[in-house]
């Protein structure tokens, strides 16, 4: 339910919304650290979306510090006239 309010939340721009449900997860399920680092890149996200690209980035890697976890980047592509671009 807290990964939905931080969506919409994010979907509109929210920044304080999103910083309270974001505090209020790490409150209530500080051992859900997946969910957390998803969330923080929710959060981080919202902050580049006000052109705040600095504060995402530190943001999203000291709660990734702070939760002591390993987060797997992910990678994609997408094929164009049998091309990969």
């Amino acid at each position: 339910m807290y990964m939905s309010l931080l969506s919409g939340a994010r979907n509109n721009r929210n920044r304080h919304l999103s910083e309270k449900v974001y505090d209020r997860m790490k409150y209530l399920f500080p051992n859900e650290k997946q969910h957390l680092v998803s969330g923080a890149v929710l959060v981080s996200n919202v902050y580049s979306s006000f052109g705040e690209h600095q504060l995402a980035t530190n943001f999203r890697s000291s709660q990734i510090k702070e939760l002591r976890t390993n987060v797997t980047k992910g990678l994609s592509w997408t094929q164009i006239n049998d091309e990969i671009v």
